[in-house]
């Protein structure tokens, strides 16, 4: 009997030793099985953990199975994982808890036109707003910039997710869609992926509206909603978070495109978002950016 009960206290910390293991693994969504995409919110969201000791350890983990932004979040809604990171939405944040920082400084809502290199003519310096609305676009059928294009007026239809968004880019090269809309930040990764396909950057035009790339969690999920909203205040105030986004050669291109003087430039409203940041630009509005995380 005193055995039974010798096991059974065993056991019952052997279980709590297992649950605080597993609690201290947080776990991230991912889009691909590449350890490039994402490794920029990867290692912002470990300096936040180290930046937090207070909140205990935490082990940064990379969910097995690539996924559809759609996907992540029933993910986290299931809880098969703790974190991920996308642009934002109203729809999104009804769901999920959003850090409201633009881990891409607000340049998700600057977008340069894929198109193929051949088609440049389709898309002269001198054509307005309103012409640009007749080209045919693609996007990510459950990306929030399909909502956004749609929204105001442009031709654009969604595709179904697909490796490397291949299927959007062959729709580009084959002439399906005159062009495909990407942010600054990742187009030109796209282009060294699919430089064996005749497509380039539009050299002329420039798409803007707000849009912002927030970490989600559970909306239950409030400790570590508030670890990652310290955790990020602390790196915007040492600087930490300024000099990893600076490690990134695309980030630098991205600043490049869209501080572009010879492109025209077009903006456009989100109407899914009701709301426009005054500190996305988190590296020159610091304190704002800090009092906003603070205070949520």
């Amino acid at each position: 009997m005193r055995l039974s009960v010798f096991v059974l206290v065993v056991l019952q910390f052997m279980a709590s030793d297992y649950a605080k293991a597993e609690s201290n693994n947080v776990i991230l969504t991912r889009a691909f099985a590449d350890d490039d995409y994402g490794f920029y919110q990867q290692e912002v969201l470990e300096a936040v953990m180290s930046a937090t000791p207070e909140y205990g350890d935490a082990q940064i983990s990379l969910h097995p199975q690539p996924m559809s932004q759609s996907r992540q979040v029933v993910s986290l809604l299931k809880g098969d994982a703790h974190i991920m990171w996308s642009v934002t939405n109203a729809e999104r944040e009804k769901l999920l808890t959003p850090i409201k920082l633009p881990l891409l400084k607000g340049l998700a809502g600057y977008r340069v036109l894929v198109i193929a290199k051949d088609a440049q003519h389709n898309f002269p310096h001198a054509i307005s707003t309103d012409e640009l609305k007749t080209r045919t676009l693609v996007q990510g059928n459950d990306w929030p910039d399909l909502d956004v294009l749609k929204s105001n007026g442009f031709n654009a239809a969604g595709e179904e997710w697909s490796l490397w968004f291949t299927s959007m880019y062959t729709m580009v090269e084959k002439g399906i869609v005159d062009g495909f809309p990407r942010n600054v930040i990742e187009v030109n990764g796209d282009l060294i992926r699919h430089a064996d396909k005749p497509v380039t950057i539009d050299k002329n035009h420039l798409l803007i509206y707000p849009n912002y790339e927030y970490f989600f969690v559970h909306p239950d999920n409030s400790a570590l909603a508030k670890r990652i909203r310290v955790g990020l205040s602390r790196l915007i105030e040492n600087g930490t978070l300024e000099a990893l986004f600076n490690q990134f050669e695309s980030h630098k291109l991205a600043l490049t495109l869209a501080d572009d003087p010879h492109r025209a430039r077009h903006f456009l409203q989100n109407h899914s978002l009701p709301y426009v940041l005054d500190y996305a630009r988190w590296d020159l509005e610091k304190e704002k950016a800090m009092k906003a995380l603070l205070g949520e």
